[in-house]
């Protein structure tokens, strides 16, 4: 550890950091949107409202992830190393956020504009069936996303700095 550094202060901005990008998934995935479902009536705004927050939370969360693989860096450079395989779940949160923000909601996107250019919601389009798909596969993605950054996080409040 580097002389003047206070390893108990970096270690509660990580696991601050970690709990704020923790608690916006499930705030988001869990309670915001199955309200919007349950509020609205018209379910077709409600879906548009929430691929709208999604897209938002997904580079926020994006930004967050980077963020703190870069701070886990330092801290196993300072040899903090239990946080070494924090950094491998940051990457897997980092790369689930990238394949849903810029693969599958886009062709979500599509699917949804092709739709009401023919006069239809998606879901009652021939797009359908390839829309549901997407959207469990997205679904998928956001939930192994929670778990992950829920293992950062469990992983930050149980680390202790290493005594030299």
């Amino acid at each position: 550890m580097q002389k003047g550094s206070n390893p108990f202060l970096a270690q509660r901005v990580f696991l601050m950091i970690s709990g704020l990008l923790f608690g916006g998934l499930i705030t988001v995935g869990f309670l915001v949107t199955p309200s919007l479902f349950f509020v609205l009536a018209d379910k077709q705004v409600a879906g548009m409202i929430a691929g709208e927050i999604f897209k938002n939370t997904s580079l926020f969360s994006l930004l967050l992830s980077v963020f703190l693989l870069i701070y886990a860096n330092l801290l196993v450079k300072r040899d903090l190393n239990q946080y070494k395989w924090t950094r491998w779940l940051l990457l897997v949160s980092i790369v689930l956020t990238m394949i849903g923000t810029f693969i599958v909601q886009p062709m979500m996107n599509d699917l949804r504009e092709l739709a009401l250019n023919e006069g239809a919601p998606v879901m009652q389009s021939p797009q359908a069936k390839a829309f549901a798909s997407l959207h469990q596969i997205s679904s998928i993605l956001f939930t192994i996303e929670v778990i992950v950054c829920g293992g950062v996080f469990w992983l930050a409040s149980l680390l202790q700095p290493n005594e030299k």
